[in-house]
């Protein structure tokens, strides 16, 4: 930014920050429509339209709206869900924490750990597959056809030694997603 730069050492301070709701009251007065159109040069408003997040009930409340990267959370909630399914030992999310957290809210008591001397066994849930189905899963993902280049590495994600999906990229996840 040379151009908004004037050669002397900036001493104020930084602009305070807006919180979501004055965010949401600066947004939601846009009126766009989408395609193209002429170029207005007014900078009253620094934003073009209205994002969909501000749908989400928390949204306004969220402190760092600007850092959410949708492919990433998608991967990540990919991820988590495949390795949940797949019981993937270390990486499932239905482990003793989350059991310990149903105790403590009072809900799935049948999901409580069970103590057996000096181990701590989890009881299965009610999505927990056996082998033959895990089979079964990674079978039927290998054997997807789906249009080149589109979804072309599937057959060498999955690892039928260890039934599990491995090196999945975020557009590997957002195809599974979907």
């Amino acid at each position: 930014m040379k151009k908004a730069f004037n050669g002397h050492q900036e001493t104020d301070s930084p602009p305070t920050s807006l919180t979501g709701v004055e965010v949401y009251e600066k947004v939601n007065k846009i009126d766009h429509t989408f395609g193209k159109s002429e170029k207005k040069s007014s900078m009253t408003n620094i934003w073009k339209k209205k994002a969909i997040f501000f749908d989400l009930l928390y949204w306004l409340r969220l402190e760092v709206r600007h850092c959410i990267n949708v492919m990433h959370v998608e991967k990540n909630v990919c991820g988590s869900l495949i390795c949940t399914l797949l019981n993937i030992n270390r990486k499932t999310k239905d482990g003793l924490n989350a059991c310990l957290y149903f105790i403590e809210m009072n809900i799935r008591g049948e999901l409580a750990p069970i103590e057996m001397g000096k181990r701590t066994y989890l009881p299965p849930s009610c999505y927990t597959k056996s082998k033959d189905e895990n089979i079964t899963f990674c079978d039927c993902l290998k054997g997807v056809k789906v249009p080149q280049r589109h979804f072309p590495n599937v057959k060498i994600l999955i690892s039928m030694q260890d039934l599990k999906l491995i090196g999945l990229n975020s557009h590997d996840c957002h195809i599974l997603m979907q």
